[in-house]
């Protein structure tokens, strides 16, 4: 069994190489490439617990609060999470499909139109709350419904075959 490994704040500096879409991680002496974060209490606490992962999630550690870091990796940490758990509300399902054992989804989100599909529907759904569904898709991308009986007549007829 592997223990928690807690960060402080001075002890981790995050960088951008040019050109790259990943982010390295200076731990003390140590260099990670290619690190991704991940938060521990995506909707409760989306500032603390955040864990530094390889792209084999293996947890190098855990900062306990994005305001302990420096301004640079701060601002780095907060516009990685902002992409990686940006998650637009559907507002109104266009079609829904089954093409070649997924789900294909053309919705209308908050973010505007988009298209993806949604490989076994139990589990990469989720009900969070009664109504409010999440939904994570082939790509990993993340949607969620607010409020299902918020969506119209046609929409809710297409859900619940899913349902």
């Amino acid at each position: 069994m592997s223990t928690l490994n807690y960060l402080a704040g001075n002890e981790v500096h995050l960088r951008r190489r040019e050109n790259s879409l990943f982010l390295d991680c200076h731990i003390g002496d140590e260099v990670f490439l290619d690190v991704h974060l991940v938060r521990a209490f995506p909707l409760s606490e989306p500032r603390q617990m955040i864990s530094i992962r390889d792209s084999e999630n293996k947890e190098y550690g855990i900062i306990e609060s994005l305001d302990s870091l420096d301004a640079e990796s701060k601002a780095l940490a907060e516009e990685e999470l902002d992409r990686r758990y940006f998650t637009p509300a559907i507002t109104k399902i266009n079609s829904l499909k089954n093409d070649a054992s997924m789900w294909k989804f053309d919705v209308e989100t908050t973010r505007g139109h988009s298209d993806f599909y949604v490989r076994n529907w139990r589990d990469n759904a989720h009900e969070l709350t009664s109504g409010r569904w999440q939904i994570t898709s082939v790509d990993g991308g993340r949607y969620e419904i607010l409020n299902l009986d918020d969506l119209d007549e046609k929409s809710q007829i297409l859900i619940e075959q899913l349902l």
